[in-house]
């Protein structure tokens, strides 16, 4: 039971912020103040809703299944997929969600996106950025958790 519900835990961050990328990415391609304002709040409910769940389920279920087999440094695996998972939290918690709450200020402030200026878009840049690192990591850790090497 403990792997199936680790296993739900992967399947709601992972599904969450691959989608969340996609929903950004595809809304930054408008000039739509509306349409960008809409992707960042849905953003950050899915996010409440799916991603925290996921990363709790994650972090109790994996630390319960790492300790039936000997602890986080019993294996590599185990040791990098920790790792992994973390750097990606931390960029949520110090960048993506920063930013789009910058970005969420700039909008409400502005009459349209000409107007949040370039400030809005360098912050589009980074968030683009930081949410590719973001996705990449735990893709990997998945690989690895699946895989097992050495």
């Amino acid at each position: 039971m403990i792997k199936v519900l680790h296993i739900l835990g992967v399947v709601l961050f992972l599904g969450n912020i691959i989608i969340s990328a996609i929903w950004r990415l595809l809304a930054q391609r408008v000039e739509d103040k509306a349409v960008h304002r809409f992707s960042i709040k849905l953003i950050q409910r899915t996010d409440l809703i799916f991603s925290v769940p996921g990363v709790i389920l994650i972090a109790v279920t994996g630390h319960i299944l790492a300790t039936g087999l000997g602890g986080i440094g019993a294996h590599g695996w185990i040791y990098h997929s920790y790792a992994l998972l973390t750097v990606s939290a931390l960029i949520w918690v110090a960048g993506l969600i920063p930013i789009q709450r910058k970005q969420m200020r700039l909008i409400e402030a502005s009459h349209s996106l000409k107007e949040a200026g370039i400030r809005y878009k360098t912050l589009n840049r980074w968030w683009t950025i930081l949410v590719s690192i973001a996705t990449v990591l735990p893709l990997i850790a998945l690989y690895l958790m699946v895989v097992r090497p050495g």
